[in-house]
Order: C-alpha cells, then structure tokens, then sequence
C-alpha cells in the first residue's frame, strides 16, 4: 500500500485557479507540438450543444448522443459517471494552465506534462470530456479515477460509444497519464481533427475502425468483435493498479 500512496502523490495533477496571460499560441493544422502537445483549434460555439445529462457540460453536438448512451449503459450496471470538464474555450484552458504561477513562462514546460497550454488542448475541440466517479471517494482529475467502478467500467466499454483515451500510462506523447480524460473519435469529423495524435501516439483503448466494401470507415459494436481492435489489460487489483501507477511515474518526461 506504500507504493500505492507513493505512486498517487507522485501523479497527482496541478491545482487550478487563476489569472489572465499572454495571447495563446496560434493553432495550425500542422504537427508542431507545444511542450509534447499538439495544436487544436477553438470549436465554434454554434457547433456546441448541452448534454442533458451533465449540467453545465458542452460538446460538440454530434458527440452529445453517443455520451449519453454511454452514461445510460453505465448507470444500467450501477455506475454514476459524472464530469469535471468538457468543452473549455482556449481562454479559459489559459486560466487553467497559469493557475497560480507567477511567472506562467518560467513554469511552463513543468506544467505541461500534466495540463495542455492554451491553443493546444482537445478541450477546445468540443470532442474530449474528463470523467468522474459520482458518490466515490477519489477526487476529480487524481489518477486514483482509474481504482472506481466508472474508471474500470470506461477501459472495457469507453471504445463502444466512440471514447478513446487520450493519454494512457507510458504514452510516446510523454505526457502524465490522464485516466480519467477521453476524446470522442465517433464521426469523421473529429476523426480529423485528432488524426495527428492518432498516427504518432495512438490512444489505449481506441476506437478500432474498420473498412466496409464500399470503402466507408465504421465502427465495431464492440472491442471483443473487431477483428486487429486490440485489448487493454485493466487490472483488478489494487496491487496491480498500484504498479501501473508507479510505473506511470517512472515513464513521464
């Protein structure tokens, strides 16, 4: 249980509360990373919709349908899936990124490892959505997300709804593992956009895609049936998620 504790304080993300900075970086459709993140426009606002469900939280619309299914399937297996975060504008992504820094430059490269400058976090795109645990013990955004029943529930299910997560322990991005942040890859659209991240640091578990005669992607209805979808092993003890978790700290920048 030492290494287990140890591994949570080690991981544990940056506190948010903040001021204005300078100007975000200008997001382009190229490659060019930030700190090991990618660019990422500002979804435009009449593209956004409520979800019903989670008050207070914004997606793209075309997403909004998918997350509810899955919000519905979840709670149909006793699970209560909530959200610290979905759609946030890239000034508000730049609050959140220099929360309490007094020289947000300095401290930059530090804090990129656990949270995306402004102008290059999926946030902005409308696609990415942070999950919680309702009526648990483990806090928003803290890795001990992946220990409750919804984390768990999300690595077996998320990929059936089109979520995949972003930043899985050990990912080539470098970037802190992030268990409880997903993005919606479920129509071509956000396929897109996020095709970058897709070709250079693949998601774990991702949505595998498949090819019909006519040449058209779909989804599979599931991980099991999609022939070459792969798996994601997801440890039931709290032994092993310990030993992820102190792996996990092992592998960041």
């Amino acid at each position: 249980m030492r290494l287990f504790a140890l591994a949570l304080c080690l991981l544990a993300p940056l506190a948010a509360q903040a001021h204005e900075d300078a100007p975000p970086p200008p997001a382009t459709a190229s490659v060019t990373r930030q700190f090991n993140h990618l660019p990422y426009g500002e979804a435009d606002a009449a593209a956004l919709l409520p979800v019903p469900s989670l008050p207070g939280c914004t997606l793209a619309r075309e997403a909004v349908p998918d997350l509810e299914r899955l919000l519905l399937a979840a709670r149909a297996e006793g699970i209560e899936l909530g959200t610290a975060s979905c759609f946030r504008s890239v000034a508000y992504q730049r609050r959140v990124f220099c929360a309490g820094a007094g020289d947000c430059d300095r401290v930059a490269g530090l804090r990129a490892r656990f949270v995306a400058p402004p102008g290059y976090s999926e946030h902005a795109t409308g696609y990415a959505i942070d999950f919680v645990q309702r009526g648990g013990d483990c806090r928003a955004v803290e890795q001990c997300f992946f220990l409750t029943p919804g984390g768990q529930w999300l690595m077996r299910h998320a990929p059936e709804f089109g979520f995949e997560l972003s930043f899985p322990a050990g990912n080539k991005q470098g970037v802190g593992w992030e268990p409880w942040h997903w993005r919606w890859v479920g129509a071509p659209a956000a396929r897109t956009r996020f095709a970058s991240a897709q070709a250079s640091f693949p998601a774990l578990p991702a949505v595998p895609q498949m090819k019909t005669a006519a040449g058209h992607e779909v989804r599979p209805p599931s991980l099991e049936t999609a022939p070459g979808g792969g798996n994601y092993a997801v440890s039931t003890s709290r032994w092993g998620a310990a030993i992820l978790l102190a792996s996990s700290a092992t592998l960041r920048p």
